[in-house]
């Protein structure tokens, strides 16, 4: 199982910069799927229709593609934001915040992927990429 970043996953659903990139790491892959992404990935979607780069119609298909992938197992659906997770994300954000620059919702989902058995976390942030691997992470690089 891997975990993106809401980068990654945005990258994977709608065309971007290295979107083909991102489907070629995580083709075969199962990738986990929390409520955090949930909520990033349709504010991101959103967000493109205020900005008017994505139509509705192309907003829905995203999420229609990711109920499918929800459905089919390549998304596994793991509900791990709870308040002992927020805690240690309270954690790393005193332990490594100052250093890194890393947002509450990057230390976030560093603590996320930390609770989980991943075999890769895939980030094109940079701050978030320097907590990942201060915190051991297996990070890929892109």
């Amino acid at each position: 199982m891997i975990y993106l970043d809401i980068g990654c996953l945005v990258k994977l659903y709608y065309p971007e910069e290295d979107s083909e990139v991102i489907a070629i790491k995580t083709a075969g892959l199962q990738i986990v799927f929390t409520p955090l992404h949930n909520l990033e990935l349709t504010s991101a979607m959103r967000l493109k229709v205020f900005r008017q780069e994505a139509t509705e119609d192309q907003v829905l298909a995203v999420l229609q593609f990711v109920r499918d992938d929800l459905a089919s197992g390549k998304l596994i659906a793991i509900d791990n934001v709870n308040s002992a997770t927020i805690q240690v994300a309270i954690g790393l954000s005193n332990q490594h915040s100052a250093a890194t620059g890393s947002r509450s919702l990057d230390t976030l989902h560093c603590a996320l992927a930390q609770s989980l058995e991943i075999t890769a976390f895939l980030t094109t942030d940079a701050r978030q990429l320097a907590l990942a691997k201060l915190i051991g992470l297996p990070v890929q690089k892109l």
